[in-house]
């Protein structure tokens, strides 16, 4: 029996007699106006969530922005219904309801979607804008802790253990965030390579010592991590990775943990398996898509013989010296991907950097200006779709 399909960070779908539930969807959009996903979700699982007629709710445990991706929601999960964790002040609640438009019921006490049964835990003492959800139906339970890795209080211990005691071991999934969600200490440029090292191990012990407290206190034998998956630039060296440095850490910590990865399906009896075959993640997909679409619609403009293909790559890619390349950080290709911004963000405004064969590209450079502004009308009305009519297009040399 399938339990969940795991998306991407704190982000897991799960199924129950023929209703669905998504959990924190963050796909494509920046948080905190730098963050990136990293690993990016499979555009294979995007697309099944994107294509579904299942009647399907969201759970959203907390406002933060690498839990709740505005821009997807609003282009492709407005019509769902939304279940929130409700806290003192109502922000979360207003966000859904206000600026996302979307059908919102709080959980409170605990709400009912079909089968599932969705209640939520806050610990006063450490956050009173997080939650703990414990989505269950007859045959599992998951407890969705997304941020709460610090030790619980006993209250909430208790009262969580209450619900699972209902479930053996082989019914209970126990998800929970491994990793530095802070720009700490990498960000912090008087803290000497050596003593940052020592502060991240330190907090990894930290996360690893509570997170297995926890699991041990509710009887459990199982740990799942998850919610770890972002990366923005760090100021010591772009190519420097949390994550990484998490999973190397990790390595070695015992067979009950597990680090979740997109694609992961977990079945009873805490049965993981991995995808077959590696799909391409949803943000290369966008990228190539747009590559495709530029290069087909200047082919049809110009003499062929004055035709030079276009590349769009990342500050992590190599650059083609026979084509003209847009290079930009990830971040940014994400606020043109979202149609927050156009191309000529980086044509015009310097935001990224362009690398041309020694030819003249005048041609080129008054085609994308014209078409950035097409290319944003149309993921501004089309959504993730707009890149779908156009992944599969042969540019013709």
């Amino acid at each position: 029996m399938k339990i969940l399909e795991f998306i991407n960070h704190a982000s897991i779908k799960c199924e129950s007699a023929g209703l669905t539930v998504l959990t924190d969807p963050w796909y494509v959009s920046n948080a905190f106006n730098s963050w990136y996903q990293r690993p990016s979700p499979s555009a294979d699982q995007i697309f099944d969530l994107i294509d579904s007629d299942d009647k399907l709710a969201v759970v959203i445990s907390h406002g933060h922005d690498d839990h709740i991706d505005d821009w997807f929601i609003q282009k492709h999960l407005s019509n769902r219904l939304f279940f929130c964790s409700e806290f003192a002040s109502p922000g979360l609640e207003k966000r859904l309801r206000k600026k996302l438009s979307v059908s919102t019921k709080t959980i409170g006490n605990g709400q009912v979607f079909g089968d599932f049964r969705i209640k939520q835990f806050v610990n006063p003492d450490f956050t009173k804008y997080d939650a703990v959800i414990t989505i269950e139906t007859d045959d599992f339970i998951i407890i969705h802790a997304n941020d709460n890795w610090h030790e619980w209080p006993e209250e909430m211990t208790d009262n969580i253990k209450k619900i699972t005691s209902k479930y053996d071991e082989q019914q209970t999934y126990f998800l929970v965030q491994f990793g530095i969600a802070d720009c700490f200490p990498v960000n912090y440029p008087q803290i000497d390579d050596k003593e940052q090292h020592e502060i991240i191990q330190n907090r990894f012990e930290k996360y690893l010592l509570n997170t297995e407290s926890n699991m041990k206190r509710l009887g459990l034998e199982h740990l799942y991590y998850y919610a770890n998956q972002s990366k923005f630039d760090y100021s010591n060296s772009s190519q420097y990775s949390l994550y990484d440095a998490a999973q190397k850490f990790l390595k070695g910590c015992g067979e009950h943990i597990r680090q979740l990865n997109p694609g992961d399906i977990i079945y009873q009896n805490h049965q993981i398996l991995k995808p077959r075959s590696k799909s391409i993640n949803i943000f290369n997909y966008r990228l190539q898509a747009l590559e495709n679409f530029i290069n087909k619609n200047f082919a049809a403009v110009v003499d062929p013989k004055t035709f030079i293909e276009t590349k769009l790559v990342t500050c992590e890619s190599d650059v083609n010296s026979s084509c003209i390349n847009y290079l930009a950080d990830v971040p940014l290709w994400n606020r043109i991907l979202c149609g927050e911004i156009t191309l000529e963000s980086i044509i015009i405004g310097g935001s990224g950097s362009v690398y041309k064969p020694v030819k003249n590209i005048r041609d080129h450079h008054m085609f994308m200006s014209k078409q950035s502004y097409v290319i944003q009308a149309n993921i501004n009305k089309l959504g993730i779709s707009f890149f779908r009519e156009h992944f599969d297009e042969v540019v013709l040399m």
